[in-house]
């Protein structure tokens, strides 16, 4: 549907020039304000211990890097269960990691990752938001009125989208950041540089799930017209071949493609390239089950591509995004990829269906006589995203934001009373905070035969809090916990309350597992 783009002409090229550069200022303004209200949302959560397990697993990692040990190990995610966790770069080999942890090298606290995610997450929109005004600088005639008011609306669009208040909500995740170079990586393959390759490889060194945001942008250009054709062709290779690298070298195994997919190939899961590689031969013979699975979970892909405004949908941005991001996650085995809390591995897909519809409009614009489709079109879809915005983006706060303000105070002052090479164990909705410690387990209880833990260390913390915070145990489980710690291991009582109970325990060296029962 769209042209592969001509080199960028100097108004294309500056993105705020002429016509457009009133509306680009003012788009520069508004992403800064978002800043200011990101970071700010950001602290809150941070203050309140509003951080679970996939913080503590990127806290923890970052810390060690940026304490001298390059090979940190992650212990937060019960891999095989009951043994825990593996070496960090064997999860999804996200590379960017290391050169991250130079701020903790500097001395900042873990907190700057939640900075460096919302400079993403607006950095990922104000680029959108610049390549949709190239766009209409290309293929908007300066003769037809309303190309202001599209470029406005794509504005709106990007900064109302409710999957970036998400997506800064959730704790830290890499992905925002891939999007961001997706994103610079696109516009310099429409736009004729080969700096595009310079994005591709930071795509990569954001791991295997980023990967696919290459598969995307190469499926766009693919589709997008000749010129573009060639490159379309290698980045898919690229993303796919890295998938494969990762895999080889043993990493991966925080997506276990071939354990999360495995159920529609209907072969039992496995590791490796080979077993990778039957399952993708297995589903190609079982077509009917992943259709029945994505007629079953069409309403959560709904979500995200009505938050775009859906005309993406038609463009070779917005298909090619959707087809490598949005299929694959709804896919999954498991429901949260494609859930609303999933939104942080989502948002690229809905950030290049809302450039896509731009590209849409002035496709549409070029074949009609009047601009009275394309402005109810264009309606219809900033409608939808407006109404998504007002469903989904309230429900950020009641979702991730549930420590009061006296449990949090009791959280800090039980934080601070910890011996700091202890190993602790902590209820997984408050973890996050105590994240950056060579040895931090959440406690669940969610097996069903309870939850064991190791016992790594001479001193173990133990945190439970009931009642706060995005919990998967039940109050009662953490009840018993409690009471298990407190008159069968004899701990010491650091803190107890109906929020908040807080232990030291030194358990004798023939002690190797704690065991809470179901």
């Amino acid at each position: 549907m769209e042209a592969a783009a001509p080199a960028p002409t100097p108004t294309a090229r500056h993105g705020g020039t002429g016509r457009f550069r009133t509306l680009w200022l003012v788009g520069v303004a508004a992403f800064g304000l978002q800043l200011v209200g990101l970071v700010a949302w950001s602290r809150h959560l941070w203050d309140r211990f509003d951080l679970t397990s996939d913080f503590a697993t990127f806290s923890q990692a970052w810390s060690q890097i940026g304490t001298g040990h390059l090979d940190p190990y992650e212990t937060t995610f019960a891999y095989h269960y009951p043994h825990y966790g593996y070496p960090f770069w064997q999860s999804h080999f996200e590379l960017v990691l290391w050169p991250l942890a130079l701020l903790r090298a500097v001395g900042l606290s873990a907190f700057s990752l939640l900075v460096v995610q919302d400079l993403a997450l607006v950095g990922f929109g104000l680029v959108l938001f610049r390549t949709g005004l190239e766009h209409l600088g290309r293929h908007w005639p300066e003769a037809r009125p309303g190309a202001r008011v599209a470029g406005a609306g794509l504005l709106v669009a990007l900064l109302v989208s409710p999957w970036t208040y998400w997506a800064a909500s959730f704790d830290f995740h890499v992905q925002p950041i891939a999007a961001l170079f997706a994103a610079l990586c696109a516009r310099d393959v429409w736009g004729g540089r080969r700096r595009a390759w310079l994005w591709a490889a930071l795509v990569l060194l954001c791991g295997d799930v980023a990967a696919s945001y290459l598969v995307g942008l190469g499926l766009a250009a693919l589709v997008s017209g000749r010129a573009l054709r060639r490159q379309g062709i290698a980045l898919v290779l690229v993303g796919v071949v890295w998938v494969v690298v990762v895999i080889a070298v043993g990493s991966g195994k925080g997506s276990s493609l071939a354990g999360n997919y495995g159920y529609l190939a209907h072969v039992a899961p496995a590791g490796g390239v080979a077993a990778t590689v039957g399952v993708l031969v297995g589903i190609l013979g079982h077509p009917a089950d992943v259709v029945h699975v994505l007629r079953t979970r069409w309403s959560e892909i709904a979500k995200f591509v009505t938050a775009s405004g859906t005309l993406g949908l038609a463009s070779p941005w917005g298909a090619g995004m959707a087809l490598a991001v949005l299929v694959p996650n709804a896919l999954n085995q498991s429901g949260v990829f494609i859930g609303a809390a999933g939104a942080f591995q989502n948002l690229v897909a809905v950030g290049f269906l809302t450039v896509g519809s731009v590209a849409v409009l002035t496709w549409v614009l070029a074949r009609t006589r009047g601009a009275v489709v394309v402005a109810v079109l264009g309606s219809v879809a900033l409608a939808q995203v407006v109404a998504a915005s007002a469903h989904w983006t309230p429900r950020a706060r009641t979702e991730f934001a549930r420590v009061d303000p006296a449990t949090a105070a009791q959280l800090a002052a039980v934080e601070a009373r910890l011996p700091p090479d202890a190993e602790v164990v902590v209820s997984q909705g408050v973890i996050g905070r105590f994240g950056a410690r060579r040895a931090v387990y959440p406690f669940l209880d969610a097996f069903a035969d309870g939850q064991t833990v190791p016992v790594v260390a001479p001193t173990v913390a133990f945190v439970f809090v009931p009642t706060a915070g995005l919990e998967q145990a039940t109050p009662a489980q953490t009840a018993a916990a409690a009471t298990l710690v407190r008159t069968e291991l004899h701990a010491r009582v650091v803190a107890e309350s109906p929020q908040v109970s807080a232990f030291v325990w030194r358990p004798t060296t023939s002690v190797r597992t704690v065991h809470f029962a179901p």
